[in-house]
Order: C-alpha cells, then structure tokens, then sequence
C-alpha cells in the first residue's frame, strides 16, 4: 500500500517506504505500555464485540482481525481479505502486511527509514492485548523491538463503524520516531474477481476502478486539505487539485462504503493502490501522519551547494484520530451514494443547515472584481509607491446598475484589495478602506447603495498572509515558522518549470493564534459596523503547522481554524469562502471556487462530481471564473452537469492597469470588454439552471463516453454533451456542446 519514499534535490521530501530492503531496527524487546487489558486467547474464536439494529462487529483475539456485518443486506466487510494466503502476487513484507491492521512508517535518529506492520511487530511477538468497551473493543499493539504502543478502538453505533487510534495515548519510548501510521489499510479491499472502483476525493472527486491494468503508475497518495504550507519549498513539482474534503469509498460489486474522517482530518492523508501491484487486490485507506520533512539548500549557487532534509518533532495533535465508515447497498451502493450519505453526515453531525432557496426567480451570479493595487510610480524621476485603483468604490456602484439593468438581478459581488493599502497589504483589523479607492465615508456609501440595490456584497479579507508589518502583526514576531524553525516564506511559482517567481516579492504566514487573533479583531469591528458579509480567504483553503520549539501540529491549527470561523460566524450573517475545505461548511453562506476537475492522475480512470453533489441542497456553490477558462463552452457545461453557480473576475477600469502589478496575467479581467458575453451566458446558465435551482443531486451517471446525466430532487435531470457528435437521450437529440435539462 506504500509508495515509494523519495527525497528529490530541491523540491520538499515526502516519506512514503518501498516493498524491500528496509533494515530493522536492533533494539531490545521494551517493557508493556502500563495500559491495562484483557490479555488475548490465541486458541479463542472470533468474539461478539457489539451489535445494532443495523451492524454487528466481531473481534478475533488470535490475529486482531475486525469483522463488520451489514445486517441489512448480509454484506461482510473485514479488515483483511479472506482469501490472502490464497495471493500469488504479493511476496515477503507484502504478503504479510495483507495480515495488518496497522502499517508504520518511521526513522532512525539519522532519518534512515524503516517500515513494520502490527502482525510482525506486535501480534506475532505476541505483545497485543485486548478488552471490550462501549459498543466495541479497544487494541493496545505494543512493538516492543521499535519501542512503540499504539491503543486502537474499533466500535459500532447506529448505522457506522468506526475506527479510531486513540493518537495522545501513543508511546514512542525509543529512539524511533512515527511518520505514519496506515490504518486498517486493506478494509473491503476487492480482489481480482471484483467489479468495483476506489473513490478519492482529489478535487471534484476520482474514481480508480478495479483491476484497471495501471500497476506501472504511482499509487494516489495526497494529503487532506494539501500539504503543509509552513514547509519551505524551492520549487513546485507539480500543480495539482487539493483534497478538500476527508472522505473516501469503495464500490464492491453491489456494496459500499463511505469512510468519513471524523477526527484528525488535518493530519491525515488518502492513499489507494489497484491489483497487480503489490498483491491482487484493490483498497483504498487513510493514514495519520506524524513527522514532516523538509529540502533546505545550503550555499545555493556556489560550488558547495548541498541539500539538507530536516525532520519535524513527531506530533499527534493531541486529537483521536477517527474514521467512520457508513454501509450502501442497492442503488445507492456508487459515487453519488456515497456523496449522498456524506451530505447526511454533514447536517447531523457537523451542524450545516440547508440554506433557504427562493422558490423561484433567476439564479445567482457573483462577480469578483479587484480594487486597489500596490505599484511603482515616479515623481519628477524619484520612484514611489502607490495603490492604483483598478475598481474604485464609484466604479463598483456604476457596475452593479449596470449589471442589475442587463437582467442580472440576483446579484453577489465579491470586492478584494477594498482596505488601506490595496491587495497585498497589512493584516485587516478594522474597516479602514484605501483613499485612492474613496477612503471610509466612500465605502459606508458604497455598503448603503449596494444594500439598497439587493446586492450581496462581500468585501474580502485574508488573516492568513502577512505581506507587510502594522496593524499589531510583525513577522519577527507572528510569522510562523517552518522546520529550520526560520520564518516560513511563501512563494509564487513559474507554471512553466515548477521555479520561484522571482518577480513577486514572497510573504509570510500567520501564526496560528495570532490569525484567530486577527480574525476576532477583524469581526469585532465589523460586526459593531454593521458589516453584514465577509469573504474569507486563504483561512479555509489551508492548514499549517508552526514549528517552533514545541510543534504546534496541523491537528492543533484546525481546531484554532474552527474556532475562529464559529466566532466570526456569531458577528457576521454571511461568511463566503474561495477553495473551501470542508470545515468551513458550518459557517458557510456560499462557497466559490468549488472544483469541477480532478487532478487526472495516470492511476485515476474518471472525474466525477463528488464535491458538488456533497453539498447541493446544503450551501450554494460557486465555480471558478468563466472568463479564465481556457474552454468557456465546456466549462458552461460543467457547471450544468454540477447545478454549480457562475462567477466572473474581472477589474473595471483598463485592463492595461495590471501591467508591472502581480496582477498582470489576468489576461480576460476587462470587466467593459466581456459585459456583452457575461449577459449571453448568464441568460444561458440561466434558463438550464433556475429549475434545478437549490436542488440536491440524487444521481449522476455516465450515459457514455463524453455524455453525462445528473438527477435532482423532484425528478428534474440535466443531460451535457461535451463531444463533437449529436447524442440522443431518451428520444431528444443534444447537439455538439450542448445540453438539455428535461
């Protein structure tokens, strides 16, 4: 299941462990963890753990394994395939990780990295115990050769099975030090003879169907929520989408599951391997993850350039990590199922209210427009900088009435750069607006008249990049700090080699604490003002450790993020957010940006629409800017396929502003220029998506290649073609490109 560990020369080390050759460690045999459990009965059989109306859990003390029975459909679901020993792929370490319910990865003081799983390293040393608990069992694996205790917890309730390491009760009593652990990594796994596919939510969401002959290509291995942002990067190897939601299925035949990661999402990473590769069967799991890695080059340039890997702490976050897997059988035993379920999930444990869609009327549009940025002016042949106004509080009254009187009625208005010091500036604290855009009194009118008009309007604001000192932030003092425990910068990076941009000038990010710091500021303000929306960026498309002297782990600055938002959703009616993750839902009034791709890894067969199907019904969503799309008619019907809304991104002044800014690749950003097409696609958005307005997606199925149907509550369904050929569906005839929504 793991892949290959690979260190590359200017670019950050990722830790993954290849199949053979891996030394283990010499230590002595440590002493039992002072947990007390029932010891195991090797001779004994399986053990009635626990039982529902729906589930039953069994536990056999002789090898750890785990057994769940859907009583509703008479599905058996068990930690480890039945059939392994019968595997003619798998050989040495693979062929008896096929026997674990636990795969680690860890190092050396010297960062050598070696990998064991549970059967050799505790249940064969015979250095596991076990007792019953509410609802289930509780594991304490011992390794005593690695100087590890790790507690685990298997349970039921209700309609799910849950799978927990109890992370702040882990011992690491030697020299060694965790980097992963792989839970319960071949669960339902599906053999050869299987049909069925894996789902990662990797952007929209992807499926990796079974069997699929791929085995030469990396396995999907990415962590929740992306990498971590504090590390240093010399370059980027590659530009991918981000995994912003915990979750992860498994179609088996006509069975499922949905695993949720209920806990420890922050510090968690999906992996999924098809057969053929390291033994013949396809599964997909999730991995807690302990110790980051970090490239740093010594003398650069010169001939003694050298590349230096740093090793963080090891850190649990002080959080369970938990994973929930919710049962489907039947029909909805797919993708759209699982999805489905997930939206379940987020009502009745996350607390996301469905928000109130108008009965009728025209769809939402939101506009993104840019206000002021910093450039270099001269006077009299002394360079200066100054904030050029590319949308000034005036332009975006003019804008709005134009835009109403085109038939755009239902219109948000998302306004970046509107505080003192345009776009990239001091972290906000207040409403204190940029004079070459009106100044103050200039905004008050511009909050009345868009209030006045029925505009939502959401100014935006980051507490996350620190661009420049003020406003009680300083980056000696608040920037947090990346493995080398130096400041950690971030940087732009050239599309057409991976390198930095060396043309952008780099900035910090925020501590955690002084971010919620920020925030509760910002929002105290704001909220004494009247300010009604927020657009919040950067805060809920990144997490981020701190790594000073003692790691403020990633698990530690979700919990901070969550806190944040719940405050600023107390003093604000409307929070907006661009890229969301998923721990944004609850506060969410609207989300932009949602994804409509996946990344196309070589493993992945299929995009599907994962994301959107999640939260239809829940939060109105929002795609990305048409007018940057390469393809705008193929992204049109993406967002049919999607019942996902329309956004445009433009400034109102002369395009030719943007020349010298970090602005200047919005290539399609003349707001005058596209109006006429903005009001044509509208109108065309507009008529496919009104009837399916606020509708949760109850399926979506591939009709064929190139041709797709998504069904809404109420029955309604849109069917997209994107191929160059006439398709017909259900007797109607769909041209080239186009679409019909019955």
């Amino acid at each position: 299941m793991r892949a290959r560990w690979w260190i590359a020369v200017l670019t950050v080390a990722s830790l993954a462990f290849s199949a053979f050759g891996l030394a283990q460690p010499e230590t002595g045999k440590a002493e039992h963890s002072s947990v007390e459990l029932a010891a195991a009965d090797p001779a004994g059989p399986s053990v009635r753990a626990a039982a529902t109306g729906r589930l039953t859990l069994d536990f056999n003390p002789q090898t750890a394994e785990v057994t769940v029975t859907d009583l509703s459909s008479g599905a058996v679901w068990s930690s480890n395939p039945a059939d392994r020993e019968s595997d003619e792929i798998a050989k040495g370490i693979k062929k008896q990780d096929l026997n674990a319910q636990l795969l680690l990865d860890y190092v050396d003081p010297l960062g050598k990295p070696f990998q064991l799983n549970n059967y050799i390293g505790s249940i064969q040393e015979k250095a596991f115990a076990w007792k019953k608990i509410e609802g289930g069992v509780e594991v304490l694996f011992d390794f005593p050769k690695a100087g590890f205790a790790i507690p685990v917890r298997y349970s039921i309730k209700g309609d799910a099975f849950s799978a927990t390491i109890a992370a702040d009760r882990i011992e690491q009593r030697d020299k060694y030090r965790l980097v992963n652990i792989y839970l319960m990594p071949f669960f339902g796994a599906g053999s050869l003879q299987d049909d069925g596919y894996l789902f990662v939510p990797d952007g929209s969401g992807a499926l990796i169907r079974f069997n699929n002959n791929k085995s030469i290509y990396r396995n999907y291995n990415e962590r929740v929520y992306g990498g971590d942002q504090a590390i240093g990067m010399p370059e980027q190897s590659k530009v991918t989408e981000t995994v912003r939601l915990p979750v992860y299925g498994l179609k088996r035949n006509d069975q499922a599951f949905l695993a949720v990661i209920h806990q420890g999402a922050y510090q968690a990473g999906i992996i999924a391997e098809g057969s053929r590769k390291s033994n013949q069967y396809n599964a997909v799991s999730s991995y807690l993850n302990l110790t980051e890695f970090e490239t740093n080059i010594l003398m650069a340039g010169s001939l003694n350039e050298k590349s230096v890997v740093r090793a963080s702490q090891s850190v649990t976050g002080n959080q369970p990590y938990e994973v929930r897997y919710y049962f489907l059988n039947g029909e909805k035993a797919d993708y759209a199922g699982m999805a489905e379920r997930y939206r379940t999930y987020l009502t009745e444990e996350k607390g996301v209210r469905p928000a109130a869609a108008k009965a009728s009327g025209p769809i939402p549009l939101m506009m993104e427009f840019l206000g002021g940025v910093r450039k270099r002016d001269t006077f009299l042949g002394i360079p200066y900088g100054t904030v050029e106004a590319l949308t000034s509080f005036k332009d975006l009254e003019t804008v709005a009435g134009r835009l109403i009187e085109g038939g755009m009625t239902n219109l948000g208005i998302r306004y970046q750069g509107w505080m003192k010091g345009g776009m990239k500036d001091q972290i906000p604290a207040s409403l204190n607006a940029e004079s070459n855009l009106g100044g103050d009194k200039a905004f008050r009118k511009l909050l009345q008249t868009m209030d006045d008009k029925g505009v939502a309007f959401y100014p935006v604001v980051d507490p996350v990049s620190l661009y420049k000192n003020g406003n009680g932030f300083n980056k000696f003092f608040d920037a947090a700090k990346n493995i080398s425990r130096a400041p950690s910068l971030q940087y732009e990076f050239l599309i057409s080699n991976g390198t930095r941009d060396t043309t952008v000038k780099p900035w910090y990010l925020l501590k955690p604490e002084s971010v919620k710091k920020a925030l509760e500021r910002f929002s105290a303000s704001a909220g004494k003002k009247g300010l009604e929306r927020v657009a919040l960026q950067n805060i809920g498309s990144m997490v981020y450790s701190d790594f000073r002297r003692n790691t403020l782990a990633k698990n530690e600055t979700g919990q901070l993020w969550e806190q944040s938002l719940e405050t600023a959703a107390s003093r604000i009616a409307g929070l907006s957010f661009d890229r969301p993750n998923a721990y944004t839902f609850p506060s969410a009034e609207n989300l932009t940006g949602v994804p409509l791709y996946s990344s196309r890894f070589d493993i992945q067969d299929e995009a599907v629409p994962f994301y959107s199907i999640a939260v239809s019904g829940l939060i109105p969503a929002y795609g990305e800017p048409i007018n940057l799309m390469g393809n705008t008619r193929a992204y049109m019907l993406k967002l049919i396929e999607a019942g996902t809304l329309p956004v445009y991104r433009f400034i109102a002044r002369d395009g030719s502003l943007l020349i010298g800014t970090d602005f200047d690749g919005l290539y399609s950003g003349d707001f005058n220029r596209w109006f006429n097409d903005v009001a044509a696609q509208y109108k065309e958005l507009n008529e496919a998506l009104a009837p399916i307005l606020g509708k949760a997606i109850t399926d979506h199925e591939k009709l064929a290649e190139g041709v797709y149907r998504t069904t809404f509550s109420g029955g309604k369904s849109a069917v997209v073609n994107y191929t160059d050929e006439t398709v017909t569906v259900d007797n109607e005839r769909i041209e080239p490109y186009g679409y019909r929504v019955r």
